[in-house]
């Protein structure tokens, strides 16, 4: 009779793998894949906040909500299909909806805020308040 040593770690192997599966392969529909990279600096008067958000193509693809000190970014970047007879072998560009919520250092003015998005770079400057408002910020496209 052979003996076999015991391995209390193998009987949750599968498991192990299992997980890894799960949370290292996701798919790229998956919302919580891509985090863009945001920016928040603070002036005496200010509070710029810029983030990376390269493939949005039209102003209706991208929303800002401001409540209080709550800055939310959402939008679609979407897949624009060159050829028909293209098999894809390697993708990692991103493509699908997202949402980033940030809380801004300060409570901000959104009557006199400023967004602009060039070159797949967001740039939102408001001035500081005391007095928060909720209003949705429209952005000038270029």
């Amino acid at each position: 009779m052979a003996l076999i040593p015991y391995e209390p770690f193998r009987l949750i192997e599968p498991f192990w793998n299992e997980m890894d599966r799960m949370f290292m392969h996701r798919g790229k529909d998956d919302v919580s894949e891509w985090l863009y990279r945001v920016d928040v600096e603070e002036t005496p008067g200010q509070v710029i906040v810029t983030a990376e958000i390269p493939g949005i193509e039209n102003k209706e693809d991208l929303n800002i909500h401001v409540n209080e000190n709550l800055l939310t970014i959402q939008g679609e970047v979407k897949r624009i299909r060159q050829a028909e007879k293209r098999l894809s072998k390697h993708s990692e560009r991103y493509y699908g909806t997202f949402i980033r919520k940030i809380t801004l250092p300060t409570s901000v003015k959104t009557d006199g805020s400023h967004a602009s998005y060039r070159n797949g770079v967001l740039e939102l400057t408001f001035e500081k308040d005391q007095h928060p408002a909720a209003r949705r910020i429209e952005v000038d496209f270029h």
